[in-house]
């Protein structure tokens, strides 16, 4: 999206108010013809990534930066444990685990956990007018924090979409017998039988899967049902997702921690649980989450160069999610290029690597 400068001067306010109803709009990368001093350049400040054509610059070289063939991770969820919809939230969000890939040539979803932010994809989606859906979604496991936004996913509901829902086997059963449990009369009104788009339920193995455009593996985290910590490969990238995961401070008998370095080591993009502070954990041992101090102890050797921190607890409000935030930077630079907290409407974006081609006439099937 390319913006003017008297555009913004006459319409910021309501553009900001828009931009604030639609979620989405801030994945869009706008370039902006004006100076940072202009009447209303803070509204742009909502858009994951904006770019100031510089004097002597010509705006085609701003566009093609900012349209870089890049992998995409969004974030429509960071919260854990419940939804809190409170003031304090809003900065980081309130929402639970939702996440979404995409890369260059993709004409498939990539989603992962169904937590309440897969509700505001859904409406994205739907504001896009887009017909024929398609897509994977791969549940780390069905605590109701990632799986409570499951039948507010309006694509669910059209005849014309078709989607394959992956979920690590549980006690009782596989992915839909899970689902079925969760989503009966007693507990909702709508069951999956009433859900018109074509699915297809998966109870995902931990070995490796290839789904043409990518590939996924998870390894079994220390949380108390059987959880998938995922590792995705994508246009050359590895990224691993362990919203919910417990690292302990003492070295287990069945070498848990050194074997999740194992897993994550030299990964491009690392999210992982740290619902606490290192106070709080040893108050909750146990519990099957991380306390943020020994996530970093813990993946500092392992190569990992970008980490980002979610599973946020939902009793810990904007102010003190900024002032941990500001102490993860002393850790940039060495031993991780980036290492922040998640935010729920955040994007990052990781260049293609040159040598990864992505065709985009062999495109990945949703069986």
């Amino acid at each position: 999206m390319v913006i003017e400068k008297n555009f913004l001067d006459e319409n910021h306010i309501q553009f900001e108010q828009t931009v604030k109803l639609c979620p989405g709009l801030k994945f869009v990368p706008v370039v902006y013809l004006g100076t940072r001093d202009d009447n209303g350049v803070g509204s742009l400040l909502q858009f994951n990534s904006f770019r100031i054509v510089k004097d002597n610059e010509s705006l085609l070289d701003a566009v093609n930066e900012q349209l870089m063939p890049s992998v995409r991770i969004r974030f429509w969820g960071v919260r854990g444990s419940t939804p809190c919809a409170n003031f304090e939230n809003i900065e980081y969000g309130g929402n639970t685990s939702c996440m979404e890939i995409d890369a260059p040539g993709m004409d498939e979803l990539l989603i992962f956990d169904s937590g309440t932010g897969i509700r505001n994809l859904g409406n994205h989606l739907e504001r896009l007018d887009k017909m024929n859906n398609r897509g994977r979604i791969f549940i780390t496991h069905p605590h109701w924090d990632h799986i409570q936004g499951f039948p507010f996913f309006k694509p669910f509901y059209s005849s014309k979409n078709k989607f394959s829902i992956h979920l690590p086997e549980q006690y009782r059963g596989g992915a839909q017998e899970i689902l079925s449990g969760h989503l009966t009369k007693t507990f909702f009104p709508v069951t999956l039988d009433m859900l018109d788009a074509t699915i297809e339920y998966v109870t995902q193995k931990e070995e490796r899967e290839d789904y043409g455009h990518y590939s996924i593996e998870y390894f079994v985290a220390n949380h108390s049902t059987k959880t998938a910590i995922y590792k995705i490969r994508i246009g050359g990238r590895v990224i691993v997702y362990a919203p919910d995961n417990e690292l302990p401070l003492n070295t287990t008998p069945i070498r848990f921690v050194e074997k999740f370095q194992e897993f994550i080591k030299d990964a491009d993009v690392l999210i992982h649980d740290a619902q606490y502070t290192l106070q709080q954990y040893k108050e909750r041992e146990g519990w099957g989450h991380s306390a943020w101090e020994r996530v970093i102890e813990v993946v500092k050797p392992t190569g990992v160069k970008n980490l980002y921190l979610t599973h946020h607890d939902p009793d810990t409000n904007d102010e003190v999610l900024r002032r941990r935030d500001s102490r993860l930077k002393q850790y940039e630079g060495a031993p991780f290029d980036k290492v922040s907290l998640t935010r729920e409407g955040a994007e990052i974006r990781i260049p293609v690597k040159r040598s990864e081609t992505i065709m985009s006439g062999n495109r990945a099937k949703v069986s």
